[in-house]
């Protein structure tokens, strides 16, 4: 599989499969589902996350694993590790604060490929599954949460604040809300004008993440 091979920069620059659009717009392509497990105590000890692929990436991944591998059980199983070891050294593309304190993201205990069908179409989603090191405390604090690729070329978005989901905490009661990205003028300029293939845009990605917060009480 072409993509397979490639650095993260032609992995988010391509979206993933080597596409041959010249400009640098994002397109919300990846829809996301994120998941926070608290135990009984309110602490935060799990993180799930579902990434939803357009129908162009899905149909073009599903082409290659069957021509590689004959097996679609298979090639999704190889795609996922790559994607995964990939993404490591991104912090799978996942911020997490808890009053302005980072906490990293290890290796998911769980990740994998999946088809559904939607609108007539089948699509892939990726499933990750992350253990925290150490159950964070959140209650009366502000719990931050982005997703976003480091280059700004693809756009990860959770439609709603429903594609955000407390799991446990013992009746904890918890409000979310999502922050849309409001970056300058100047700034949406530069990024547009920027090529695919432009280093300048490693870091750019940042100011054009969206935020979503949660607070529990």
């Amino acid at each position: 599989m072409r993509w397979l091979n490639y650095s993260l920069t032609n992995f988010s620059c391509s979206m993933l499969l080597g596409a041959s659009v010249v400009h640098a717009h994002p397109h919300n392509w990846i829809v996301l589902n994120s998941s926070f497990v608290l135990n009984d105590d309110a602490r935060l000890v799990q993180i799930k996350q579902r990434w939803e692929f357009d129908a162009y990436f899905s149909t073009i991944t599903l082409a290659d694993v069957l021509n590689e591998h004959g097996s679609e059980e298979i090639g999704l199983s190889k795609a996922a590790s790559e994607i995964i070891k990939n993404l490591a050294g991104f912090n799978y593309f996942s911020k997490l604060s808890v009053d302005g304190t980072e906490t990293p993201l290890f290796k998911p205990v769980n990740y994998a490929f999946i088809t559904k069908k939607k609108e007539g179409q089948i699509i892939l989603e990726l499933e990750m599954t992350f253990d925290l090191e150490n159950a964070l405390h959140i209650q009366n604090k502000s719990l931050a949460w982005q997703v976003y690729d480091p280059t700004y070329f693809i756009a990860m978005n959770h439609a709603t604040e429903n594609n955000i989901e407390i799991i446990g905490g013992n009746g904890t009661e918890c409000a979310k809300t999502l922050e849309l990205p409001a970056p300058p003028n100047y700034l949406v300029d530069y990024a547009q004008s920027l090529d695919r293939s432009q280093k300048d845009a490693d870091d750019l990605g940042a100011d054009f993440a969206e935020t979503a917060f949660i607070n529990c009480y």
